[in-house]
């Protein structure tokens, strides 16, 4: 057995940010219609709660919604840099905990007594939610929530199918943080999936707020339905890349 010097692990532990920016910047190439698109809808979020700061809300469940946006908005936000650098594993309950917030927002958005009670204390378990949003004429479909749902739980929750094995002693020495080449397939597949709960939170709050915007911020509805039609091109130039590596690994992976 070779012998470890710790002072080679220690470097490699403090060039764990490097790594990570390193790998970004090789993503941030391939995937930069997917930055712009999420970096539209993060900034009307921005110019929204901006505009919400100058008055205090109207009533509960203007609070709430308030609240459950800047908490989304924080979690998609924080899950961009995670999966540009490759670490999905990580990105993987945020996402999660996105998606699950905007199912309460939605639910909150519609139904003004639901967000009361939730300001109350009142518990919504996801299943409760995607429930009452399939059966709302202007809520989602629950089969898609559900499969949506079980994405998101299916990694968050360790198993060994989604658990990459790393191969450490057995030809990789060191193989933590962004070393490791992401498999791009997974990472446009995220991309894909988080795009989609930007789009959703960036509806959902603009229709809420749709009179107020309207009245006090002129252009936002038409930076809105810019964002809109550009991420309707990037989900589709995301699709057209997913199903091409998708086939590519599977006819690798027949090949052994």
């Amino acid at each position: 057995m070779t012998r470890a010097e710790p002072k080679n692990a220690d470097e490699h532990y403090d060039l764990l940010p490097e790594y990570a920016r390193s790998r970004e910047a090789e993503t941030r190439v391939m995937l930069q219609p997917y930055i712009e698109a999420t970096d539209n809808f993060g900034k009307l979020i921005s110019r929204l709660i901006y505009l919400l700061g100058a008055a205090p809300p109207a009533n509960v469940q203007d609070s709430v919604v308030r609240d459950l946006t800047a908490d989304i908005f924080d979690f998609l936000y924080e899950a961009r840099p995670l999966i540009l650098s490759g670490k999905l594993h990580v990105a993987y309950p945020l996402l999660r905990r996105a998606f699950e917030s905007l199912c309460l927002l939605h639910a909150c958005l519609l139904d003004k007594e639901d967000a009361e009670k939730w300001q109350g204390g009142k518990k919504y378990e996801n299943r409760d939610l995607r429930h009452l949003l399939g059966k709302h004429p202007m809520g989602e479909p629950e089969p898609n929530l559900r499969e949506m749902y079980t994405f998101f739980s299916r990694a968050t929750h360790p198993n060994r199918d989604m658990i990459a094995a790393r191969m450490l002693g057995e030809g990789n020495k060191w193989v933590l943080g962004a070393i490791g080449m992401p498999e791009l397939v997974v990472m446009v597949d995220h991309c894909m999936k988080s795009l989609e709960l930007w789009f959703w939170l960036s509806a959902s709050v603009t229709h809420f707020y749709k009179d107020r915007l309207i009245k006090d911020h002129r252009d936002y509805m038409h930076l809105y339905y810019q964002s809109v039609d550009f991420e309707k091109e990037v989900y589709a130039w995301l699709v057209k890349h997913f199903n091409k590596l998708l086939s590519d690994a599977q006819t690798q992976a027949r090949k052994g």
